[in-house]
């Protein structure tokens, strides 16, 4: 099966982290690559690298991208996260929700001002995450935090393209 750019592939059958109807898995966070993509150790002891589900952030040179990887980092390294996978991308990388506790944490950079809500992708997410991710948004917009500081914030998604 040929991947275009952009797309995205199912996550294969035998990848087993660890199942409960769909993947789940708890991991310690070993790095973080930047604001949106984490590798985990696995209780299998295997690393697994993972792209927080519903968010695009800031590149690592781009405006904010440094900063943006050091709030995640902050929240995540060392410490055991929960991760709902629900696929791969072009990659090899699991796109996942990323749970520390009961805190969502592509949730919580939006709410910080480090991502856009990734609506390209939307409708992967729940009804629920994605009127929370897009409310997030605003209120960050509105409130002018993190990158939304900039006059005119450059989406990663046109970063990339140049």
């Amino acid at each position: 099966m040929e991947v275009k750019p952009g797309s995205y592939t199912e996550l294969p059958k035998n990848v087993h982290i660890t199942e409960y109807g769909t993947l789940l898995a708890q991991g310690k966070v070993v790095r973080v690559t930047d604001a949106d993509t984490i590798t985990i150790l696995g209780s299998d002891k295997k690393r697994y690298k993972i792209r927080l589900q519903g968010i695009d952030a800031p590149e690592k040179k781009q405006n904010y991208g440094a900063a943006c990887k050091d709030k995640l980092s902050a929240m995540v390294l060392n410490r055991r996260v929960d991760v709902e996978a629900y696929k791969k991308d072009r990659y090899k990388r699991v796109i996942a929700k990323v749970m520390l506790g009961d805190k969502d944490m592509a949730l919580e950079l939006i709410k910080q001002g480090c991502g856009w809500h990734y609506k390209a992708y939307a409708d992967e997410q729940s009804w629920s995450d994605q009127r929370n991710y897009a409310a997030a948004e605003k209120h960050a917009r509105n409130n002018k935090l993190g990158l939304w500081r900039a006059a005119r914030p450059q989406a990663p998604w046109d970063y990339r393209k140049r």
